[in-house]
């Protein structure tokens, strides 16, 4: 004979589980449908137009959200890749257009302004560059990264005076420079073929506690190289110079 079924028990279970999962569904939709949750969903998607709209909309059509930190970092990790400078130019104004209200978490953000001088860089724009990292530059607090940021830029640039310059000013405000500090030190060196700070800024690699990156390791190389080569060719000058005035 084949048992009896519990009916009841089977209802009881199917709703549990209705019950259970509602909510979570429901807040689902709700988290995604936030502006800062929009706004990354564009900036993944390429759509920086719209991204940017929604950015230059948000204090009239969102007064009681704040703009997010990482919403907006990812916005410009989506300039960066694209080299688009023009959106890039439009967000650090509504950056301004905060300060000037009073708010000044977004433009004072270091990952934000790091993006912003990376942007402005890598499309040739020193200047502006040196227009957001200078916004503040007398906070005490100003972290490594923005630093660093600003000396690959002046690095990138062909620019190796002012990134070493950056460099001293980090050690003088005793901001402790790591990997890519000490790579676009070295690199400036290796431009400038200045040996004694290429050697000097060897000696902080050593000193740091931090192990030289792959990067530094080839800097250091190749600053020895072209000393040795300028060395020789110098000697070689210097011997053809003798040669020539003894007389025959």
């Amino acid at each position: 004979m084949i048992p009896a079924i519990s009916l009841s028990t089977n209802i009881a279970i199917s709703t549990n589980l209705t019950v259970t999962s509602g909510p979570n569904v429901s807040q689902r939709h709700r988290n995604s449908n936030t502006p800062n949750s929009l706004l990354k969903s564009l900036a993944k998607s390429g759509k920086l137009d719209d991204a940017l709209r929604l950015i230059e909309s948000w204090p009239s059509k969102f007064p009681a959200t704040e703009p997010d930190v990482e919403a907006y970092s990812v916005f410009l990790h989506a300039c960066i890749s694209r080299r688009s400078l023009e959106h890039g130019q439009r967000l650090y104004r509504q950056l301004l257009l905060h300060r000037n209200g009073g708010n000044l978490r977004l433009l004072n953000n270091p990952t934000l302004k790091s993006k912003l001088i990376t942007l402005f860089s890598i499309c040739g724009r020193v200047d502006d560059a040196f227009g957001v990292f200078e916004d503040g530059i007398d906070d005490e607090h100003v972290p490594g990264q923005v630093w660093v940021a600003m000396a690959i830029g002046c690095s990138r640039n062909g620019q190796p005076e002012r990134a070493l310059l950056l460099y001293c000013e980090m050690l003088c405000r005793f901001v402790q420079p790591g990997n890519f500090a000490f790579s676009a030190a070295l690199k400036a060196s290796v431009d400038l073929l200045n040996l004694r700070f290429g050697r000097s800024v060897h000696a902080q690699i050593v000193k740091s506690k931090e192990e030289p990156d792959q990067v530094g390791k080839v800097l250091v190389i190749t600053i020895g190289i072209k000393f040795l080569f300028n060395a020789t060719v110098t000697v070689y000058r210097g011997f053809r110079s003798l040669k020539t005035e003894i007389p025959g």
